[in-house]
This record gives C-alpha cells, structure tokens and sequence, in this order.
C-alpha cells in the first residue's frame, strides 16, 4: 500500500479552507480533487465538499459528504456535528458549519501512534 502524504494533504486542506471562508468554492473544489487524489477515503476532504454545498444552499449534496466522512472515519468529530446541525433543519442556518480541516482522522491518528509522534 502507497503511503499517504498527509503533509500536502493537509496544505490543500487549509487552503481550500481559506477559499471557502473567501466563497471561492470552485477554487477550493479543484484544491478538494487534488487532495482525494492523494487520499480518496480522507474524511477531512468530504466533510470540506459538504461545508461548500451548505454554503451554496444544497442540503442533500451536504448530507451525502457529510456522511460519506463518517463512513471513513466514524470518530471524525466535525462530520459527525455537521451532519446532526443539518439533520435538525439547521443546515445553513445560525449555526456554522466545522471545517475540521486541523482534525486528524483516525488513520493519521493511528499511523502517529505506531511512529510515537501522537500526543493527544
């Protein structure tokens, strides 16, 4: 198995960040596409896709990022508090959604382990 370069997967991941806070979803798309292609089950990445389709109004399309991130990664924190704000019909509303482009996913957080680089 290829190793994954979670270092300039997470360099996209903060970029597409910033371009969602700026609204430059097509932007922060083609940054998003770069970044499955480094890692295609990366719950940051979908969770970043649902955020974007939340801001553009798209409730379903969302909902199906937000939870293809928790089926990569069922501990991952911003999806799952994504998905049960736009479950209660408070997608797009008062609340904001969390970007949890800092969050490790469990892979990141296991591979850290067995390295002894995870303290947290």
């Amino acid at each position: 198995m290829e190793e994954i370069n979670y270092d300039q997967l997470h360099k996209y991941l903060h970029e597409a960040e910033l371009l969602i806070k700026d609204m430059n979803f097509s932007a922060a798309k083609e940054l998003l596409v770069k970044s499955l292609l480094i890692n295609d089950r990366s719950p940051q990445v979908h969770n970043l896709f649902g955020v974007i389709y939340e801001y553009q109004g798209n409730k379903e399309m969302a909902m199906r990022h937000y939870r293809a991130a928790n089926v990569f990664d069922g501990t991952f924190k911003p999806a799952i508090e994504n998905m049960i704000r736009c479950s209660d019909n408070n997608c797009h509303g008062q609340k904001h959604p969390n970007f949890g482009a800092d969050e490790l996913s469990f892979e990141e957080r296991r591979q850290q382990m067995q390295n002894g680089e995870y303290h947290g």
